[in-house]
């Protein structure tokens, strides 16, 4: 029997159900990590209930009766789910058309607003690889809120409040900041709202003096960056999110007891709403930084990755693809970040950007770049296990994206993207399941803000 485009699937079936109604109760659903002849997927009993239980095994029966499965079998540590071929080639043919799915994921936080601030450079610097895993991470969560169908505002501070007045003041901090806005546009990122902290001053004066009337003194070095916070326009009904780094964390823990304590009663709003921290990249010494710069700049960066890329015996075919070298070079350097965990320091060597399984951006602008060569399988395509594999591992993506607008951590998502398309490359896919992955890795890319 097969299931129309659009109704829920196995994930979806297994996913949040209270522990009165529905097998998703009693098991827990897994995909596989390598194609299988016998099975799709695994189903494990929940900690609340042991597989062995009769409403256990009554759940089991109910989902044998689902459109989607052919056939369950019990095995020494769970039990092993072959979806049926119908369900399989009605969503791998839309796949295959380029049919991602998108308008499914749009409904998943549909209606929710969210503001993503990050960036936040100092008006007399240039953008420097010390920034790039925060445009990264904040570009990444801004995308993957707007494909779960939010409605989300890119917010950019800039830190001039306490430049220095001779290198802040007139052509030469003008350069700077359009020298800003040009390595973003190369990075593909654009800012829907952008705030200086010096419009701020006024109310980080009023803060400072109430602040010291209770006796409490505000950090000295980002008074006004505090202040944007509590009188920051238009977020109202809106979950703010201020991306920053690890060692921003105890001033943090600090300002949001006393600024509880500074703002008028009655309201109930703090903002940001969350933060996500992360740790600090450090990098090696390929690319020269420039005068004056303890680290490269993310242009010197991109640069050099595009000169690499256009001489790489596989450079012409991802270029055809995906682009100008310029646009995959800054998918690969923000890519780099993205499967890794927040907070620990990364180690950004510009020499491992483009080294198979060390550079997950990549490995990803290849997987989507890599034709199959493969001949195709004879008979059905449910028949052949590495097409079944792909179109399976295509429904993980929602489940993915329901973790970044639960949790505000794209590092699932990302990691489950580049896992499939080192899977990918691993050898020659045919033609079929090339059409699957690519629609599946584009969706991906997207939804991590590389596209």
């Amino acid at each position: 029997m097969v299931v129309p485009m659009g109704e829920d699937g196995p994930f979806d079936y297994f996913e949040d159900q209270p522990y009165e109604s529905g097998a998703g109760a009693h098991w827990a659903v897994r995909a596989p990590q390598r194609p299988s002849d016998r099975f799709d997927l695994k189903l494990v009993p929940r900690a609340l209930a042991r597989g062995s239980d009769s409403s256990a095994l009554k759940a089991l029966a109910r989902v044998e009766r689902e459109p989607w499965a052919d056939r369950l079998t019990q095995v020494d540590n769970g039990v092993e789910l072959r979806l049926d071929d119908g369900w399989i080639e009605t969503l791998g043919a839309a796949l295959q058309d380029g049919d991602g799915g998108e308008g499914r994921l749009a409904e998943m936080a549909r209606g929710q607003r969210f503001a993503v601030q990050f960036c936040d450079a100092n008006a007399t610097e240039e953008l420097h690889t010390g920034h790039l895993r925060n445009l990264a991470l904040g570009n990444a969560l801004a995308a993957s809120l707007a494909q779960a169908g939010a409605t989300v505002e890119r917010r950019n501070l800039i830190a001039d409040a306490d430049a220095d007045a001779d290198a802040s003041s007139g052509e030469g901090r003008a350069g700077r900041l359009a020298g800003q806005r040009r390595t973003l546009r190369g990075l593909g990122i654009a800012f829907d709202r952008t705030f200086r902290e010096s419009d701020f001053r006024a109310d980080a004066a009023e803060l400072t003096a109430r602040s010291l009337a209770l006796g409490e003194r505000l950090p000295g070095g980002h008074i006004c960056a505090l202040a944007y916070w509590v009188a920051a326009p238009k977020l109202e009904g809106t979950t703010s999110i201020w991306v920053c780094g690890e060692g921003w964390a105890p001033e943090v823990v600090r300002c949001r007891a006393l600024v509880g304590e500074l703002m008028s009663e009655g309201v109930d709003d703090v903002h940001p709403t969350y933060e996500v921290f992360y740790g600090r990249p450090s990098t090696g010494a390929q690319v020269r930084a420039s005068v004056g710069q303890s680290l490269p700049l993310i242009d010197e960066l991109i640069e050099w990755l595009r000169a690499e890329i256009e001489g790489h015996p596989r450079g012409q075919e991802m270029l055809v693809r995906l682009g100008p070298a310029e646009r995959v070079a800054a998918q690969v350097a923000l890519g780099y970040f993205l499967p890794r965990a927040l907070t620990p320091r990364v180690d950004l060597f510009p020499e491992k950007l483009l080294r198979t399984r060390e550079s997950p951006g990549w490995d990803l602008a290849r997987a989507r770049a890599h034709e199959g060569r493969a001949p195709a399988t004879s008979g059905k395509p449910a028949e052949d296990p590495d097409y079944r594999f792909a179109v399976v591992q295509s429904e993980l993506h929602r489940s993915e994206l329901r973790l970044v607008v639960e949790r505000l951590d794209t590092g699932p998502l990302a990691r489950y993207v580049v896992q499939l398309a080192r899977w990918y490359l691993q050898r020659g896919r045919s033609e079929a399941v090339e059409r699957v992955v690519r629609t599946v890795l584009d969706r991906g890319a997207r939804g991590l803000g590389l596209e």
